[in-house]
């Protein structure tokens, strides 16, 4: 599939890539298909890109890199169900990232993580309630790593 961007241009993306929110995010409730980018030059970040709007993009990271504590997620039924969880199916969870001051300034909605399931490619934006989880949490000083491979192949790769 090709995607329109405002950032990249026209990207080529896998299937594998593309994710499904069938209940948008929010506030772009009527945005539910996204593709999973991983840009070598903006790691740890990756990008979930609107395949609908090509200005709608957000840099999303692990949890780790916003906070030392224990961050456990608890699914509700419903949730389970709208992600189609199965037993044995893999989440991975994303907080969605803003970034000022050119770059000087990073901080990860704590708040309202994205949970993906990497077998269904559905996902779902939750909000933690009664946590002491921020919404604006500063980046922690904490090293690169690249980003996994995915044996499924289900990251695009900007070029």
């Amino acid at each position: 599939m090709k995607v329109d961007t405002r950032h990249w241009g026209q990207l080529e993306v896998e299937d594998s890539a593309l994710v499904h929110f069938p209940d948008g995010l929010l506030g772009f409730e009527d945005l539910r298909s996204f593709a999973l980018i991983d840009a070598e030059e903006y790691r740890p970040f990756l990008w979930f890109l609107s395949t609908e709007d090509p200005d709608v993009c957000f840099a999303v990271a692990d949890p780790f890199y916003f906070t030392t504590a224990p961050y456990d997620l608890t699914l509700s039924p419903s949730d389970e169900d709208a992600l189609r969880l199965d037993e044995g199916d893999s989440v991975a969870i994303f907080v969605i990232v803003t970034i000022r001051d050119q770059g000087r300034r990073i901080s990860g909605n704590l708040k309202g993580p994205i949970i993906l399931n990497t077998r269904t490619r559905l996902a779902k934006q939750n909000v933690i309630y009664g946590s002491s989880f921020s919404v604006c949490q500063p980046l922690l000083s904490r090293t690169v790593v690249p980003f996994p491979d995915q044996s499924e192949g289900t990251i695009a790769k900007a070029s």
